[in-house]
Protein backbone atom coordinates (compact mmCIF):
# COMPACT_ATOMS: atom_id res chain seq x y z
CA UNK A 1 0.00 0.00 0.00
CA UNK A 2 1.29 3.36 -0.89
CA UNK A 3 1.51 6.15 1.39
CA UNK A 4 -0.57 8.31 -0.77
CA UNK A 5 -3.27 5.39 -1.00
CA UNK A 6 -3.01 4.87 2.84
CA UNK A 7 -3.65 8.41 3.98
CA UNK A 8 -6.47 7.93 1.62
CA UNK A 9 -8.04 4.79 3.16
CA UNK A 10 -7.45 6.44 6.77
CA UNK A 11 -9.16 9.45 6.19
CA UNK A 12 -11.81 8.02 4.69
CA UNK A 13 -11.94 5.85 7.30
CA UNK A 14 -11.97 8.68 9.72
CA UNK A 15 -14.78 10.64 8.32
CA UNK A 16 -17.08 7.35 8.18
CA UNK A 17 -16.88 6.77 11.54
CA UNK A 18 -16.95 10.68 12.56
CA UNK A 19 -19.90 10.43 10.35
CA UNK A 20 -21.75 8.34 12.34
CA UNK A 21 -21.23 9.40 15.22
CA UNK A 22 -22.97 12.67 14.19
CA UNK A 23 -25.68 10.94 12.47
CA UNK A 24 -26.06 9.13 16.11
CA UNK A 25 -26.18 12.05 17.47
CA UNK A 26 -28.46 14.15 15.37
CA UNK A 27 -26.12 16.99 14.72
CA UNK A 28 -27.19 18.82 12.13
CA UNK A 29 -24.86 21.72 10.56
CA UNK A 30 -24.12 23.08 7.36
CA UNK A 31 -22.63 20.27 4.78
CA UNK A 32 -18.33 22.11 4.78
CA UNK A 33 -18.61 21.89 8.92
CA UNK A 34 -20.37 18.91 8.77
CA UNK A 35 -17.32 17.08 6.75
CA UNK A 36 -14.58 18.95 8.64
CA UNK A 37 -16.12 17.92 11.79
CA UNK A 38 -16.48 13.89 10.90
CA UNK A 39 -12.98 13.68 9.70
CA UNK A 40 -12.19 15.51 13.43
CA UNK A 41 -14.31 12.95 15.21
CA UNK A 42 -12.93 10.28 13.04
CA UNK A 43 -9.34 10.75 14.59
CA UNK A 44 -10.47 10.96 18.04
CA UNK A 45 -12.37 7.42 17.64
CA UNK A 46 -9.20 6.12 16.17
CA UNK A 47 -7.17 7.14 19.47
CA UNK A 48 -9.12 5.14 21.15
CA UNK A 49 -9.14 1.90 19.01
CA UNK A 50 -5.52 0.65 20.16
CA UNK A 51 -5.76 2.06 24.15
CA UNK A 52 -8.99 0.13 24.28
CA UNK A 53 -7.32 -2.94 22.82
CA UNK A 54 -5.08 -2.74 25.22
CA UNK A 55 -7.01 -2.62 27.76
CA UNK A 56 -8.66 -5.86 26.65
CA UNK A 57 -5.03 -7.34 26.74
CA UNK A 58 -5.38 -8.23 23.20
CA UNK A 59 -2.17 -8.03 21.29
CA UNK A 60 -1.26 -4.72 19.23
CA UNK A 61 -1.05 -6.22 15.63
CA UNK A 62 -1.40 -4.13 12.27
CA UNK A 63 -4.34 -7.54 12.16
CA UNK A 64 -5.89 -6.43 15.49
CA UNK A 65 -6.42 -2.95 14.95
CA UNK A 66 -7.62 -2.56 11.70
CA UNK A 67 -10.14 -5.23 12.28
CA UNK A 68 -11.39 -3.18 15.30
CA UNK A 69 -11.40 0.16 13.56
CA UNK A 70 -13.51 -1.67 10.53
CA UNK A 71 -15.91 -2.91 12.92
CA UNK A 72 -16.48 0.22 14.93
CA UNK A 73 -16.84 2.05 11.75
CA UNK A 74 -19.30 -0.55 11.15
CA UNK A 75 -21.32 -0.15 14.06
CA UNK A 76 -21.22 3.44 14.13
CA UNK A 77 -23.19 3.38 11.33
CA UNK A 78 -25.84 1.06 11.53
CA UNK A 79 -28.21 4.22 10.39
CA UNK A 80 -25.70 4.50 6.83
CA UNK A 81 -28.23 4.57 4.43
CA UNK A 82 -31.38 7.71 5.81
CA UNK A 83 -28.01 9.55 6.56
CA UNK A 84 -26.42 9.05 3.64
CA UNK A 85 -29.11 9.88 1.94
CA UNK A 86 -29.54 13.02 4.09
CA UNK A 87 -26.02 14.12 2.72
CA UNK A 88 -26.31 13.67 -0.49
CA UNK A 89 -29.73 15.95 -0.33
CA UNK A 90 -27.09 18.27 1.74
CA UNK A 91 -24.58 18.09 -1.35
CA UNK A 92 -27.27 18.98 -3.59
CA UNK A 93 -29.00 21.85 -1.77
CA UNK A 94 -25.02 23.66 -1.02
CA UNK A 95 -24.23 26.21 -3.02
CA UNK A 96 -19.98 26.47 -3.20
CA UNK A 97 -18.87 29.53 -4.50
CA UNK A 98 -15.73 31.57 -4.20
CA UNK A 99 -15.36 34.95 -4.66
CA UNK A 100 -12.31 36.25 -6.66
CA UNK A 101 -11.08 38.24 -4.11
CA UNK A 102 -11.19 35.18 -1.61
CA UNK A 103 -8.65 33.65 -4.37
CA UNK A 104 -5.23 35.35 -3.22
CA UNK A 105 -5.95 34.65 1.11
CA UNK A 106 -6.95 31.06 0.09
CA UNK A 107 -3.45 30.72 -2.02
CA UNK A 108 -1.73 32.10 0.88
CA UNK A 109 -3.34 29.75 3.07
CA UNK A 110 -2.72 26.80 0.89
CA UNK A 111 1.09 27.60 1.04
CA UNK A 112 0.78 27.88 4.85
CA UNK A 113 -1.09 24.39 5.13
CA UNK A 114 1.52 22.83 2.75
CA UNK A 115 4.74 23.99 4.52
CA UNK A 116 3.32 22.14 7.43
CA UNK A 117 2.19 19.30 6.16
CA UNK A 118 5.05 18.83 4.08
CA UNK A 119 7.78 19.37 7.74
CA UNK A 120 5.13 17.14 9.25
CA UNK A 121 5.84 14.14 7.05
CA UNK A 122 9.11 14.61 6.22
CA UNK A 123 11.17 15.52 9.42
CA UNK A 124 10.77 12.97 12.54
CA UNK A 125 9.38 13.25 16.00
CA UNK A 126 11.87 15.74 17.64
CA UNK A 127 10.10 17.45 21.12
CA UNK A 128 11.44 15.73 23.96
CA UNK A 129 8.15 15.11 25.80
CA UNK A 130 7.62 13.28 22.64
CA UNK A 131 10.45 11.25 22.51
CA UNK A 132 10.49 10.48 26.39
CA UNK A 133 7.06 9.20 25.80
CA UNK A 134 4.43 8.63 23.39
CA UNK A 135 6.92 7.86 20.59
CA UNK A 136 8.68 5.97 22.35
CA UNK A 137 6.30 3.59 23.71
CA UNK A 138 4.46 3.55 20.31
CA UNK A 139 7.63 2.58 18.30
CA UNK A 140 8.15 -0.51 20.94
CA UNK A 141 4.67 -1.18 20.87
CA UNK A 142 4.78 -1.80 17.29
CA UNK A 143 7.58 -4.59 17.47
CA UNK A 144 6.25 -5.72 21.21
CA UNK A 145 2.37 -5.81 20.42
CA UNK A 146 1.68 -3.59 23.51
CA UNK A 147 1.52 -0.43 25.10
CA UNK A 148 2.88 -2.11 28.35
CA UNK A 149 6.11 -2.60 26.65
CA UNK A 150 10.22 -2.34 27.33
CA UNK A 151 10.34 1.17 27.35
CA UNK A 152 8.89 0.89 30.73
CA UNK A 153 12.67 -0.93 31.50
CA UNK A 154 14.43 1.96 31.18
CA UNK A 155 14.82 4.87 33.91
CA UNK A 156 12.64 7.90 32.78
CA UNK A 157 12.82 9.07 36.23
CA UNK A 158 13.68 12.41 35.30
CA UNK A 159 10.34 13.07 33.12
CA UNK A 160 6.59 11.52 33.81
CA UNK A 161 6.15 11.84 30.19
CA UNK A 162 5.52 7.59 30.04
CA UNK A 163 2.29 8.66 32.28
CA UNK A 164 0.57 10.99 29.70
CA UNK A 165 -2.61 9.85 28.41
CA UNK A 166 -2.72 7.55 24.84
CA UNK A 167 -3.59 9.88 22.61
CA UNK A 168 -0.83 10.61 20.42
CA UNK A 169 0.72 6.90 21.58
CA UNK A 170 -2.58 5.08 19.81
CA UNK A 171 -2.24 7.20 16.75
CA UNK A 172 1.32 7.34 16.12
CA UNK A 173 1.07 3.21 16.66
CA UNK A 174 -2.19 2.92 14.07
CA UNK A 175 -0.07 5.18 11.08
CA UNK A 176 3.45 3.65 11.97
CA UNK A 177 1.66 0.15 10.89
CA UNK A 178 -0.16 1.99 7.84
CA UNK A 179 3.44 2.42 6.51
CA UNK A 180 4.35 5.85 7.66
CA UNK A 181 7.77 6.00 9.68
CA UNK A 182 7.22 8.96 11.61
CA UNK A 183 3.90 8.28 12.21
CA UNK A 184 2.34 12.07 13.19
CA UNK A 185 0.63 12.62 9.50
CA UNK A 186 -2.32 12.34 11.38
CA UNK A 187 -1.92 16.11 13.55
CA UNK A 188 -2.08 17.30 9.38
CA UNK A 189 -5.29 15.95 9.19
CA UNK A 190 -5.92 17.15 12.72
CA UNK A 191 -4.78 21.34 11.36
CA UNK A 192 -6.50 20.98 8.01
CA UNK A 193 -10.06 19.98 9.13
CA UNK A 194 -9.85 22.37 11.93
CA UNK A 195 -8.56 25.23 9.56
CA UNK A 196 -11.44 24.65 7.39
CA UNK A 197 -14.03 24.35 10.09
CA UNK A 198 -12.68 27.77 11.41
CA UNK A 199 -12.74 29.27 7.86
CA UNK A 200 -16.34 28.34 7.42
CA UNK A 201 -17.60 29.49 10.72
CA UNK A 202 -16.13 32.80 10.44
CA UNK A 203 -17.36 33.19 6.80
CA UNK A 204 -20.72 32.61 8.02
CA UNK A 205 -20.32 35.73 10.09
CA UNK A 206 -18.22 37.97 7.86
CA UNK A 207 -17.41 39.22 4.58
CA UNK A 208 -14.58 37.09 2.68
CA UNK A 209 -11.86 39.75 3.33
CA UNK A 210 -12.53 40.10 7.21
CA UNK A 211 -12.48 35.98 7.24
CA UNK A 212 -9.02 35.80 5.10
CA UNK A 213 -7.26 38.66 7.00
CA UNK A 214 -8.59 37.05 10.60
CA UNK A 215 -7.56 33.36 9.34
CA UNK A 216 -3.97 34.38 8.28
CA UNK A 217 -3.43 36.41 11.49
CA UNK A 218 -4.23 33.74 13.29
CA UNK A 219 -2.07 31.17 10.87
CA UNK A 220 0.65 33.60 12.20
CA UNK A 221 0.86 32.72 15.63
CA UNK A 222 4.27 31.18 15.58
CA UNK A 223 4.64 29.11 18.56
CA UNK A 224 0.93 27.16 17.73
CA UNK A 225 1.54 27.57 13.67
CA UNK A 226 4.86 25.99 14.59
CA UNK A 227 2.98 22.66 16.82
CA UNK A 228 0.63 22.01 13.58
CA UNK A 229 4.31 19.90 12.48
CA UNK A 230 5.78 19.25 16.17
CA UNK A 231 4.12 16.55 17.74
CA UNK A 232 2.29 17.19 21.32
CA UNK A 233 -0.74 16.84 23.22
CA UNK A 234 -1.53 20.87 23.06
CA UNK A 235 -2.65 21.98 19.67
CA UNK A 236 -5.05 19.07 19.34
CA UNK A 237 -6.05 19.75 23.19
CA UNK A 238 -7.28 23.42 21.37
CA UNK A 239 -8.96 22.09 18.68
CA UNK A 240 -11.29 19.31 20.69
CA UNK A 241 -11.63 21.99 23.29
CA UNK A 242 -13.03 24.65 21.07
CA UNK A 243 -15.33 22.45 19.43
CA UNK A 244 -16.78 21.43 22.89
CA UNK A 245 -17.32 25.20 23.35
CA UNK A 246 -18.82 25.63 20.19
CA UNK A 247 -21.44 23.28 20.44
CA UNK A 248 -21.85 24.42 24.13
CA UNK A 249 -22.94 27.22 22.63
CA UNK A 250 -24.98 26.37 19.76
CA UNK A 251 -27.05 24.21 23.16
CA UNK A 252 -27.23 27.41 24.54
CA UNK A 253 -29.05 28.91 21.01
CA UNK A 254 -31.21 25.55 20.18
CA UNK A 255 -31.75 24.03 23.49
CA UNK A 256 -31.49 20.64 21.78
CA UNK A 257 -29.93 18.66 24.50
CA UNK A 258 -27.98 15.98 22.04
CA UNK A 259 -25.84 19.35 20.83
CA UNK A 260 -25.02 19.65 25.01
CA UNK A 261 -23.81 15.85 25.17
CA UNK A 262 -21.89 16.08 21.80
CA UNK A 263 -20.28 19.18 23.57
CA UNK A 264 -19.41 17.34 26.62
CA UNK A 265 -18.44 14.37 24.74
CA UNK A 266 -15.70 16.72 22.69
CA UNK A 267 -14.80 17.92 26.17
CA UNK A 268 -14.18 14.36 27.17
CA UNK A 269 -11.48 13.80 23.77
CA UNK A 270 -9.95 17.17 24.91
CA UNK A 271 -9.38 15.21 28.35
CA UNK A 272 -8.53 12.53 27.11
CA UNK A 273 -5.42 14.19 25.34
CA UNK A 274 -4.34 16.54 28.65
CA UNK A 275 -6.28 14.76 31.68
CA UNK A 276 -5.73 17.86 33.36
CA UNK A 277 -8.81 19.55 30.83
CA UNK A 278 -10.84 18.40 33.60
CA UNK A 279 -10.47 21.55 35.43
CA UNK A 280 -11.25 23.71 32.67
CA UNK A 281 -14.34 21.49 32.04
CA UNK A 282 -15.64 22.50 35.48
CA UNK A 283 -15.33 25.82 34.67
CA UNK A 284 -17.17 25.34 31.38
CA UNK A 285 -19.66 23.78 33.80
CA UNK A 286 -20.70 26.61 35.42
CA UNK A 287 -21.57 28.20 32.38
CA UNK A 288 -24.10 26.08 31.45
CA UNK A 289 -25.47 26.30 35.00
CA UNK A 290 -25.81 30.23 34.16
CA UNK A 291 -27.50 29.59 30.41
CA UNK A 292 -30.33 27.45 32.51
CA UNK A 293 -30.60 29.97 35.55
CA UNK A 294 -31.27 32.57 32.43
CA UNK A 295 -33.45 30.56 30.79
CA UNK A 296 -35.50 30.41 34.22
CA UNK A 297 -34.98 26.34 34.77
CA UNK A 298 -35.13 24.99 38.19
CA UNK A 299 -32.77 24.41 40.54
CA UNK A 300 -32.18 20.96 39.96
CA UNK A 301 -32.30 21.26 36.13
CA UNK A 302 -29.42 23.28 36.17
CA UNK A 303 -27.29 21.09 38.26
CA UNK A 304 -27.98 17.94 36.36
CA UNK A 305 -26.84 19.64 33.16
CA UNK A 306 -23.91 20.75 34.44
CA UNK A 307 -22.99 17.34 35.61
CA UNK A 308 -24.21 15.64 32.76
CA UNK A 309 -21.49 17.99 31.02
CA UNK A 310 -18.88 17.39 33.42
CA UNK A 311 -19.15 13.79 33.58
CA UNK A 312 -18.02 12.11 30.27
CA UNK A 313 -14.71 13.87 30.60
CA UNK A 314 -14.57 12.84 34.32
CA UNK A 315 -15.09 8.74 33.11
CA UNK A 316 -12.22 9.32 30.48
CA UNK A 317 -10.38 10.47 33.51
CA UNK A 318 -11.11 7.69 35.56
CA UNK A 319 -10.23 5.44 32.83
CA UNK A 320 -6.66 6.65 30.98
CA UNK A 321 -5.40 8.34 34.50
CA UNK A 322 -6.50 6.73 37.90
CA UNK A 323 -7.51 2.91 35.94
CA UNK A 324 -4.47 2.64 33.23
CA UNK A 325 -2.05 4.02 35.35
CA UNK A 326 -2.40 2.80 38.53
CA UNK A 327 -3.73 -0.67 37.20
CA UNK A 328 -2.05 -1.54 34.38
CA UNK A 329 1.27 0.35 33.63
CA UNK A 330 3.90 -2.02 34.93
CA UNK A 331 5.68 1.32 37.05
CA UNK A 332 4.07 3.04 39.78
CA UNK A 333 3.66 6.83 39.66
CA UNK A 334 1.73 9.24 42.54
CA UNK A 335 -0.06 11.40 40.99
CA UNK A 336 -1.28 12.76 44.38
CA UNK A 337 1.95 13.76 44.87
CA UNK A 338 1.97 16.39 42.54
CA UNK A 339 -1.09 18.62 44.00
CA UNK A 340 -0.42 21.25 45.94
CA UNK A 341 -0.60 20.83 49.26
CA UNK A 342 -0.59 24.55 50.54
CA UNK A 343 -4.56 25.12 48.45
CA UNK A 344 -5.42 27.53 51.08
CA UNK A 345 -2.38 29.72 49.88
CA UNK A 346 -3.46 31.58 46.58
CA UNK A 347 -0.70 33.64 45.92
CA UNK A 348 1.21 31.08 43.55
CA UNK A 349 -1.95 31.52 41.55
CA UNK A 350 -1.35 35.56 40.88
CA UNK A 351 2.46 34.82 41.02
CA UNK A 352 1.54 32.74 38.02
CA UNK A 353 -1.02 35.10 36.63
CA UNK A 354 1.09 37.81 36.93
CA UNK A 355 3.87 36.20 35.24
CA UNK A 356 1.98 35.15 32.59
CA UNK A 357 1.41 38.55 31.60
CA UNK A 358 4.38 39.62 32.25
CA UNK A 359 6.66 37.11 30.25
CA UNK A 360 4.47 35.29 27.77
CA UNK A 361 1.74 38.35 26.64
CA UNK A 362 2.93 41.65 27.24
CA UNK A 363 6.42 41.10 26.04
CA UNK A 364 9.20 40.83 23.80
CA UNK A 365 9.18 37.35 24.36
CA UNK A 366 5.30 36.98 23.98
CA UNK A 367 5.53 38.59 20.42
CA UNK A 368 7.85 35.53 19.52
CA UNK A 369 5.17 33.23 20.85
CA UNK A 370 2.13 34.40 19.70
CA UNK A 371 2.84 37.37 17.07
CA UNK A 372 0.45 40.48 18.06
CA UNK A 373 -2.78 37.80 18.22
CA UNK A 374 -3.28 39.53 21.79
CA UNK A 375 -3.10 42.72 20.87
CA UNK A 376 -5.85 42.41 18.06
CA UNK A 377 -8.28 41.02 19.80
CA UNK A 378 -7.80 43.20 22.72
CA UNK A 379 -7.41 46.23 20.69
CA UNK A 380 -10.74 45.03 18.49
CA UNK A 381 -12.67 44.33 21.82
CA UNK A 382 -12.16 47.56 23.43
CA UNK A 383 -13.36 48.99 19.90
CA UNK A 384 -16.10 46.75 19.89
CA UNK A 385 -17.12 48.13 23.56
CA UNK A 386 -16.80 51.88 22.62
CA UNK A 387 -18.55 51.19 19.33
CA UNK A 388 -22.23 49.56 21.15
CA UNK A 389 -21.86 48.53 24.43
CA UNK A 390 -24.66 45.69 24.54
CA UNK A 391 -22.41 42.96 23.26
CA UNK A 392 -23.65 39.52 21.28
CA UNK A 393 -25.02 36.52 23.14
CA UNK A 394 -22.83 34.84 21.20
CA UNK A 395 -19.99 37.42 21.48
CA UNK A 396 -20.45 37.24 25.24
CA UNK A 397 -20.29 33.46 25.52
CA UNK A 398 -16.85 32.90 23.67
CA UNK A 399 -15.89 36.00 25.95
CA UNK A 400 -16.77 33.27 28.69
CA UNK A 401 -14.59 30.57 27.06
CA UNK A 402 -11.66 32.98 26.54
CA UNK A 403 -11.98 34.21 30.54
CA UNK A 404 -11.99 30.65 31.13
CA UNK A 405 -8.64 29.91 29.74
CA UNK A 406 -7.01 32.82 30.88
CA UNK A 407 -7.63 32.72 34.52
CA UNK A 408 -7.64 28.84 34.33
CA UNK A 409 -4.31 28.54 32.60
CA UNK A 410 -2.18 30.61 36.14
CA UNK A 411 -5.14 28.15 38.00
CA UNK A 412 -4.00 24.85 36.95
CA UNK A 413 -0.25 25.94 37.43
CA UNK A 414 -1.14 26.54 41.25
CA UNK A 415 -3.08 23.75 41.48
CA UNK A 416 -0.32 21.64 39.72
CA UNK A 417 3.16 23.03 40.15
CA UNK A 418 5.11 20.83 38.03
CA UNK A 419 3.13 22.46 35.26
CA UNK A 420 5.75 25.29 34.78
CA UNK A 421 5.38 29.19 32.84
CA UNK A 422 7.52 28.08 29.62
CA UNK A 423 6.44 24.93 28.75
CA UNK A 424 2.60 24.07 30.02
CA UNK A 425 1.18 27.13 30.49
CA UNK A 426 3.27 28.50 27.26
CA UNK A 427 1.57 25.84 25.31
CA UNK A 428 -1.83 25.81 26.87
CA UNK A 429 -2.67 29.05 25.89
CA UNK A 430 -3.25 27.63 22.69
CA UNK A 431 -6.68 26.47 23.84
CA UNK A 432 -7.33 30.55 24.03
CA UNK A 433 -7.07 31.67 20.13
CA UNK A 434 -9.28 29.74 19.01
CA UNK A 435 -11.74 31.30 21.05
CA UNK A 436 -10.83 34.88 20.69
CA UNK A 437 -10.99 34.37 16.84
CA UNK A 438 -14.73 33.41 17.15
CA UNK A 439 -15.12 36.14 19.68
CA UNK A 440 -14.03 38.55 17.12
CA UNK A 441 -16.14 37.08 14.19
CA UNK A 442 -19.14 38.24 16.23
CA UNK A 443 -17.55 41.29 17.49
CA UNK A 444 -19.88 43.90 16.41
CA UNK A 445 -18.08 46.53 15.21
CA UNK A 446 -16.44 44.25 12.95
CA UNK A 447 -19.71 42.79 11.34
CA UNK A 448 -20.73 46.46 10.95
CA UNK A 449 -18.03 47.25 8.26
CA UNK A 450 -18.79 43.67 7.21
CA UNK A 451 -21.89 44.41 5.82
CA UNK A 452 -20.95 48.06 5.04
CA UNK A 453 -18.51 46.08 2.54
CA UNK A 454 -21.39 43.97 1.40
CA UNK A 455 -23.70 46.97 0.74
CA UNK A 456 -20.81 48.73 -0.96
CA UNK A 457 -20.61 45.49 -3.27
CA UNK A 458 -23.94 45.68 -4.14
CA UNK A 459 -24.12 49.20 -4.98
Amino acid sequence: MSQLTAILFLTILQFFMGFGVLTLLRIQIGLIYFLALSVLLGIAVFSLVPFLVQLCYLPLSSTNLFIALITICALLNIKLRPAMLHLRNQFRNTKLAVRLYEVPFIIVICFIVFISVWRCFYFPPTPRDLTSGAEAIAEYAVKEKTMLNSIFTVDLSSTNNQFKPPFITSLQIIYKYAGFPFGQIWLSTVFISFLIFLYTALRQQLHPILTGLLILAFLAIPEMYGYTFMVLFDYSNAVYFFLSVYFMIMFFENREYNYLAFSALLMAVATYIRSETLVLACFMAGAVSVNQFRQKAEIRKRFLLAIMFVLPPALIYLLTVTVYIHLYLPVPYNIEGHINQHLANVQPFFERLTAMNSKLIFSNDGINYYGYFFFIFILLTLTDFAWKLERSVRSRNFLYGVIVIYLGMPFLGYLIPLMDLDNSTKRGLFKIFPLMLLCMANNEFLLYISGQIAKWERN
